[in-house]
């Protein structure tokens, strides 16, 4: 039995990212809390963190208009096998790849994505995606939570989970993380 359970699992995992997002909490269900991400464009999972930081899914040829509008001057890509290199109008904007891996979050790859946040912040607004815009970059964003604002590990968990971003629980590795994390030694690395 636990064989055949291992041989499952797999194919599942490979599968889960290719699936569209399967909202822990459905976003018109959502009990929009007044501090978390507010939702800015439905189709692409866009919603505003801050005033200087959007996060979404990943963006496709007809999203380049609402980006630009936002005044977004740096894209933060954290998929592993994609870049936004080949997208067509995107001159003008930086591009920073950080390929992360939603099955094995890593320290090295949260303080990458957090760093080169904070450093575009300081040229204008920032846009943070991964393929579906729930579980990488909700990890990403839950951190920026707690180590830029404060927030705690309890407040950055329930905003990812029940944000309506469409948070998949099979990636039980990233609450587990969040709850983990050394925030401490994470302010530290990043200066």
């Amino acid at each position: 039995m636990m064989k055949h359970r291992r041989l499952l699992t797999l194919p599942l995992l490979v599968a889960a990212q290719f699936l569209p997002p399967l909202p822990s909490v459905h976003a018109a269900d959502a009990v929009q809390r007044r501090e978390w991400a507010t939702p800015v464009a439905a189709a692409m999972n866009l919603h505003r963190v801050t005033p200087m930081l959007f996060r979404s899914a990943q963006i496709h040829k007809g999203d380049v208009k609402a980006i630009r509008s936002l005044g977004v001057r740096t894209i933060v890509n954290l998929r592993a096998f994609h870049s936004d290199q080949r997208l067509p109008g995107l001159a003008g904007i930086r591009l920073v790849r950080i390929p992360m891996k939603t099955w094995h979050i890593e320290d090295e790859d949260v303080i990458a994505a957090l760093r080169a946040i904070r450093a575009a912040e300081a040229l204008g607004p920032v846009l943070l995606h991964c393929q579906h815009g729930a579980d990488r970059t909700g990890v990403v964003t839950a951190m920026y939570r707690m180590v830029f604002q404060g927030w705690s590990r309890e407040q950055a968990l329930d905003e990812l989970r029940n944000g309506g971003f469409g948070y998949h629980t099979m990636w039980r590795n990233i609450p587990r993380y969040l709850r983990n994390v050394d925030i401490a030694a994470i302010k530290r690395a990043l200066g």
